[in-house]
Order: structure tokens, then C-alpha cells, then sequence
């Protein structure tokens, strides 16, 4: 599948080429929040969207409405208008835990009627859908998407993500009890947790070109994780993870050793970083030199559904503008559930590039 179109807001930026460049600069959005962390009694550090990059304050489903508006209405610029008529979107949305102002159906019918009528999408494919699967929501979106565009003849799919961890719901939940127990929020009490975020991405995707030149994702995988985090009885060895890279890597027909480096969901939490080492020395068969991991979410928090369209984002422009550390990337999400997922993404560069 060839990338045509990148959207992105989030806490550095509304602009999918300016987030990438802010991620490269190491810049971050990280600010003191007015939410205070149950747990530590202090301001808690956040990364939201804030009121310079929308355009004013805006709050609640307002605030989800013109993040999403604004990464769709950045990745289908290079659409003409009849082309926008019966295009297929999916939705990635978070989980449904905790239960929000967010994840409902209703409010989440309302933020997509208002968006769609804002950019004028009046008519979306039959098909278009909505996957509340939190991270790995994306990965599965790349696998319908894959059969969108190659069984059922579809011009073009839009991936659009949205969440926030940012409001008092998500919070309340992951801050933990009152004695500190469960705890996954970074505060000085807690080394062990991660910075709440918000974003939205849009990815348009189409089939490629006769030469493939441009950025492609190659290959996708899925599947489940026995050992989740928190489980204490069941022991964390990756093998979910490396499942699911080794059926990417099988679906491009590539070995993992031939990717060059890697980008990931990790945002944080020893749980994940760990997961990630273990996948790597099951999954890399052959030794290499190096093999970097990125991860987007030491620059814009936690941003759970959002993830994996930020992923895209900054390795596309790593390969655009030629600081990647090579021509193919591979690319994994884990959720807090079972779900696992990896694609793998390539650039080839045509006769004019």
C-alpha cells in the first residue's frame, strides 16, 4: 500500500511534516497540566494540544472535532473533490475502558457528523467503520485496508486516528488507588509510568505505482500476547510481539534482519521496553550491525489509538529527507491488552527522486 496523504495535530503541532521535524529536533510538548496527579498531590506533565496550534480554546468533543478535522483535511489534499465521493475512512478509537465522554457511540457519531460536515465528506464508502481497539486499532485498519484495495477494487482508504488521554476519565483510571497501587502516570513518586497526550493522524493510502517508487507498507501482522501488563502470574517473554513482526516480515517477504531500525509504541513503562528487547532477540534470526528503535512518544506523551498514524509519520520523513538510518522500517504496537501488531514500511525511490 503507497502512502498519498499525511495529517497530524498533536501537542508540537498541527502538520504531519512539521510534527516529524519537531520529533527530529528532540523537541517535545511536554507542559504542566491543570490536572492534578492523585498520587503525588502536584501538577500533573502533560502534552495537549494547545489552544496556539487549534486556533483558540476549545475543550471536550469541541477540541476532538478540530484535532480531527485538521490531520483529515491535511491527508486528503491531494484529492480532487469527485474523488472524495464514496471515499472509504476507517476509525481508530480507544478502548472502550475507561468509559468517557469519548468512547461512546453517541458522542463519537456526533464528533465524526460534525467533522465530516465541516470538510464537506458528505457521502463516506458503506464500508467505512470504526475500530475501538486502542493502539492496535491501527494495525488492524492496515489489514482492512490491504483488503479494501486489493479484493474489493477500493481507490483509496483513510486511516484516521484520534485520541486523548487528557481528560478526567483516563486520568482517574490509570493514576491508580489512593495508595499509590497501579499507578501508571510519570510523576516524581512514579518513574515507572508515562506522559498522557492527545492526537489525531490521518493516512491515505492507495495501491501503488508499477515501479512502487514513493513509501509503501509492505507487510502486516497480528497477534496476541499471553503475558498483558500487570498480569503477575504469567511470564512476559515477547512472544506475542515477535508473532506478529514475523507475519508482517512474512507478509513482505523480507527477513526482520533486513529492516534497518525500528519505531514503536513504547512510551515509557519498563513493561513495554522489555517486551520490545525480548521480541527483538526472537524475531532477529541473523546478527546485524544495529538496529535503533524510535518512539514517538518521547516527544508527544501517550497517545493510545494515535500511535501507530504517528509512527507513519516519523519514518516517512525520516526516508523523505534522508536521515533514516536505511530504506525499510519496521514498525510495532502493543496494547495493555492482548492485541499485538507490526507492519513493516519501505522507500524506493523512483527515476525522479
Amino acid at each position: 500500500m503507497s502512502i498519498y496523504g499525511l495529517g497530524m495535530v498533536s501537542s508540537l503541532a498541527s502538520g504531519a511534516a512539521f510534527n516529524a521535524s519537531a520529533m527530529r529536533c528532540a523537541y517535545d510538548g511536554f507542559t504542566r497540566t491543570a490536572f492534578v496527579h492523585p498520587g503525588c498531590l502536584e501538577p500533573l506533565i502533560g502534552a495537549p494540544v494547545g489552544e496556539e496550534i487549534l486556533g483558540g480554546r476549545l475543550n471536550g468533543t469541541s477540541k476532538l472535532e478540530k484535532m480531527a478535522s485538521l490531520a483529515i483535511e491535511e491527508a486528503i489534499q491531494p484529492l480532487s473533490s469527485s474523488q472524495y465521493e464514496g471515499l472509504t475512512a476507517i476509525f481508530c478509537l480507544p478502548d472502550r475502558i475507561p468509559a468517557s465522554y469519548f468512547n461512546n457511540e453517541t458522542a463519537f457519531q456526533e464528533i465524526v457528523d460534525a467533522v465530516l460536515q465541516g470538510l464537506e465528506l458528505f457521502n463516506l464508502n458503506p464500508a467505512s467503520c470504526a475500530l475501538w481497539r486502542h493502539r492496535c486499532g491501527f494495525t488492524s485498519a492496515l489489514s482492512m485496508a490491504q483488503r479494501f484495495l486489493y479484493r474489493e477494487n477500493h481507490e483509496f482508504v483513510l486511516i484516521v486516528t484520534l485520541d486523548s488521554y487528557l481528560n478526567q476519565s483516563a486520568l482517574g483510571y490509570y493514576s491508580g488507588t489512593l495508595y499509590g497501587e497501579n499507578d501508571r502516570l510519570l510523576c516524581k513518586d512514579n518513574p515507572n509510568g508515562f506522559i498522557p497526550g492527545e492526537a489525531a493522524t490521518a493516512v491515505l493510502l492507495r495501491t501503488p505505482g508499477r515501479d512502487f517508487s514513493g513509501v509503501n507498507i509492505i507487510g502486516v501482522g497480528e497477534a496476541e500476547e499471553v503475558a498483558t501488563i500487570g498480569d503477575e502470574e504469567a511470564v512476559m517473554k515477547g512472544t506475542g510481539l515477535s508473532q506478529a513482526i514475523n507475519q508482517a516480515a512474512v507478509n513482505a517477504d523480507i527477513g526482520v534482519h533486513e529492516t534497518d531500525f525500528r519505531v514503536a509504541s513504547m512510551s515509557g513503562e519498563t513493561y513495554f521496553f522489555s517486551e520490545a528487547a525480548y521480541a527483538q532477540s526472537r524475531t532477529l534470526k541473523t546478527k546485524i550491525d544495529a538496529h535503533p528503535v524510535w518512539h514517538p512518544a518521547a516527544y508527544i506523551g501517550e497517545v493510545g489509538a494515535s500511535i501507530g498514524g504517528a509512527i507513519v509519520i516519523m519514518a516517512y520523513y525520516a526516508f523523505l529527507e534522508g536521515y533514516a538510518p536505511g530504506p525499510t522500517v519496521l514498525c510495532h504496537i502493543s496494547n495493555d491488552d492482548k492485541r499485538r501488531g507490526a507492519f513493516i514500511m519501505q522507500h524506493r525511490k523512483g527515476v525522479d527522486q
